[in-house]
C-alpha cells in the first residue's frame, strides 16, 4: 500500500510541475532539467538497481551512434530486451540483487523508448520522397550520445509510460506549440476522473480481491457466481491501470510534450501524420494563438471508447495504446513472416510484461477471440444504420471483448501457472468454451448473412 501512495505521490509531481517546466524557454537548459528530474525519479524509486537503467541506455547510446542505421534496429531490439529478459529480469540467479517492480516499469519503458529510437534512424535512412509524416525530420539529423539520455531519462512518461517518440521528445524542446497551448482544463478534467476512478478501485478492490479466487470459500459458491466475479474483478484491475495511465498523460501534456495542432493529425504513439504543416507553423509563430491543439500523441488510455467499443481488435488498439503502436510498427509490420506477425507480436508483447506463464497465457488465447470479432465486425457493419440487427449484433460484439478482457484477465493477474489453472477448472473452462460456442455460432451464420452482400455486388456489377 506505501509503495502505490509513494508511486502516485511521484506521479502527482510530475504532473504539477509541469507548470514551470512549460515555461522553460532554453532547450538546452529545459532538457537537462527534464533529465535531472528523471534521475532523481529513478533514484527514489530504484535506489541502486538505477545501474541497470545506466547500462541499458549507455551500451543502447553506443549502438545508436555508431552503428549504421540499416543495421543498428536489429542491434538495438536484441540487446535492449536479452537486457530486459535475461540480465534484469533473471539476474537472480547469477547473484544479482532480485529485480524490483518500479525499476522494470521504467526498464520495460526505456527498452521501447531505446529500440524504437533506433527504428527511428532506421527509417529516416529510407524515408520516402515526399514524406508526408516526416520521417527524416531536423530531430533525426544529429543524434548524439547525450541525446540518447536525454531521451531516456525526461521525467514525462518515465514511471509508467506513455511510449512516444524521440521526434516528439526532440519537438517539445524545438517547436513552439507548448507556448500557445493551455493544457491545464484538459489535465483538470483528467485530474477529476482520477479522483473518482480511486474511490472506485478502493472500494472495488475490497469488495472483489483477486486472490479470492483461490480461497475455499469461492471453491462452494455457485458456478454462475465462480463465472461471473471475473468481471468485477478486472474492473478493478482497470481503475488501476486507469489511475496510472491518465497520471502519465497529464503529466506530458502539462510539460508540453506531445502537444501539436489539431490539424497536422497527430494520432497516437506517431505523432503528426501531416508533419509538413508542423514545419509551416513553426516558422509562422503569429499564427499559432489562433489554432486548436491536442495531446493526443500521448493518449495512452481511450478509456470510454475501451468501455464502449464491441470489438477486440479495438480494445487492443486504445489499451495502452502507444505501446500498441509501438509493437504494431516496430514488431507485427516489420516481421517478415506474414504468416507468424500476430502470433510473434503476442509472444513479445507477453515476455515484455514479464516471465510469468500467465502474461503468455492470456496474450496467446486473444487471437481466439479474434476469429469471432472479425465475423461479427463485418455483420454490424454491413446491417442497417441504427436497425436492431446492428444493436444486436453490437450487443453481442460488446459481450465477447468484455468476456474476453475478464475471462483472460485474470490469468494476467493470478500469473502461476497452477493458481490459473485453479481458476479455469473452477468455472469449467467456461471463457473457451464460450469463445468456441461463438465462433460456431458466427461461422453458422456466414452463409446467410453474408450471402445477400454478394449477391447485392453482383446485381451492381450487371445493372452497369
Amino acid at each position: 500500500m506505501w509503495a502505490d501512495i509513494i508511486y502516485v505521490v511521484l506521479l502527482s509531481f510530475c504532473v504539477f510541475i509541469g507548470f514551470n517546466y512549460r515555461k522553460i524557454e532554453d532547450p538546452y537548459v529545459k532538457k537537462w532539467t527534464s533529465t535531472i528530474l528523471g534521475l532523481a525519479l529513478s533514484l527514489i524509486v530504484s535506489e541502486s538497481q538505477i545501474l541497470h537503467l545506466l547500462i541499458s541506455t549507455a551500451i543502447n547510446a553506443v549502438i545508436i551512434t555508431k552503428i549504421s542505421p540499416k543495421k543498428c534496429h536489429v542491434v538495438s531490439i536484441f540487446f535492449s530486451f536479452f537486457y530486459l529478459l535475461i540480465i534484469f529480469r533473471l539476474g537472480e540467479y547469477i547473484g544479482l540483487r532480485e529485480a524490483s517492480t518500479h525499476t522494470n516499469l521504467i526498464l520495460m519503458i526505456s527498452t521501447l523508448k531505446l529500440s524504437g529510437l533506433a527504428f527511428e534512424l532506421n527509417s529516416a535512412s529510407n524515408a520516402p520522397p515526399d514524406d508526408a509524416e516526416g520521417v527524416n525530420s531536423e530531430a533525426l539529423k544529429d543524434v548524439g550520445f547525450m541525446d540518447v539520455f536525454h531521451y531516456t531519462f525526461s521525467y514525462m512518461g518515465l514511471l509508467t509510460g506513455p511510449y512516444y517518440r524521440y521526434r516528439t521528445y526532440w519537438d517539445h524542446l524545438y517547436r513552439p506549440f507548448a507556448k500557445y497551448a493551455e493544457p491545464w482544463p484538459e489535465t483538470l478534467h483528467k485530474l477529476k476522473q482520477i479522483a473518482c476512478f480511486v474511490v472506485l478501485f478502493l472500494i472495488m478492490s475490497k469488495l472483489y480481491p483477486t486472490r479470492y479466487v483461490l480461497t475455499e470459500e469461492f471453491a462452494e459458491r455457485s458456478f454462475l457466481y465462480k463465472h461471473f466475479y471475473m468481471y468485477p474483478t478486472f474492473a478493478t484491475f482497470r481503475l488501476r491501470m486507469y489511475i496510472g495511465m491518465v497520471f502519465a498523460e497529464c503529466a506530458c501534456q502539462m510539460a508540453g510534450l506531445g502537444i501539436y495542432p489539431a490539424q497536422s493529425k497527430p494520432i497516437k504513439g506517431l505523432g503528426p501524420r501531416d508533419y509538413k504543416t508542423i514545419e509551416t507553423l513553426s516558422k509562422t509563430p503569429e499564427k499559432l494563438k489562433e489554432v486548436e491543439y491536442n495531446s493526443d500523441t500521448v493518449l495512452n488510455m481511450d478509456i470510454w471508447r475501451l468501455e464502449s467499443c464491441q470489438s477486440v481488435r479495438t480494445a487492443m488498439k486504445v489499451w495502452n495504446g502507444c505501446v500498441q503502436y509501438w509493437m504494431g510498427v516496430y514488431v507485427y509490420k516489420r516481421f517478415p513472416l506474414k504468416s507468424l506477425r500476430t502470433m510473434v507480436t503476442f509472444i513479445l508483447s507477453a515476455v515484455w510484461h514479464g516471465w510469468a506463464p500467465g502474461y503468455l497465457i492470456c496474450m496467446c488465447q486473444i487471437p481466439g477471440f479474434m476469429l469471432t470479432d472479425d465475423l461479427v465486425m463485418k455483420y454490424y457493419n454491413q446491417s442497417p444504420k441504427d436497425s436492431i440487427a446492428q444493436k444486436l449484433w453490437y450487443m453481442f460484439g460488446w459481450y465477447e471483448k468484455t468476456t474476453c478482457m475478464a475471462y483472460l484477465g485474470v490469468s494476467f493477474l493470478l500469473l502461476d501457472f497452477y493458481d490459473i489453472m485453479h481458476y479455469y477448472k473452477s468455472v469449467y473452462f467456461s471463457g473457451q468454451i464460450i469463445a468456441i460456442l461463438m465462433y460456431v455460432f458466427v461461422l453458422c451464420c456466414k452463409p446467410y448473412l453474408l450471402k445477400r452482400t454478394t449477391e447485392s455486388k453482383d446485381k451492381d456489377k450487371r445493372s452497369l
